[in-house]
């Protein structure tokens, strides 16, 4: 990974063979972010995307292992207790240019992703909904 700041966002791109959302988490912590925002575009070789079923409260997931472009990536940065969190959500495209969508767990970059980061000047959590099932931010 390589990383520039530029004015009070970051640039950063992560390198063939790194995974997504474990680098970002290190590189979030490395740099002291405690909430933000993030978008990106690449390519990845394996990811594994997951659905909320609000009805029973479960995620379904699925893997891909193949060469997909990674059309958009958003998320955000917040805490769920006192662990570091990216709450991200992607969509992939295949060589047929049908695309897959969803709730990104983790990601293996293929050829590169370029990353914006920009960070938030005070912390945000998560907190846990028992009607929803899952860590809602606290506004």
């Amino acid at each position: 990974m390589e990383s520039r700041k530029i004015n009070n966002k970051f640039l950063i791109r992560l390198k063939k063979g790194e995974k997504i959302i474990e680098t970002l988490i290190k590189f979030c912590k490395e740099n002291n972010i405690n909430s933000g925002y993030l978008f990106a575009i690449g390519a990845i070789s394996k990811a594994e995307l997951a659905h909320y079923n609000l009805n029973n409260k479960e995620y379904s997931s699925k893997t891909f292992d193949e060469q997909l472009e990674v059309c958009s990536l958003t998320g955000n940065i917040a805490f769920v207790e006192e662990e570091l969190f990216l709450h991200v959500h992607v969509v992939l495209a295949d060589d047929k240019m049908q695309t897959y969508a969803g709730h990104l767990k983790e990601g293996v970059v293929s050829a590169t992703l370029e990353v914006i980061l920009t960070p938030w000047n005070e912390r945000i959590d998560r907190k846990h909904s028992e009607e929803i099932g899952l860590n809602l931010l606290e506004i």
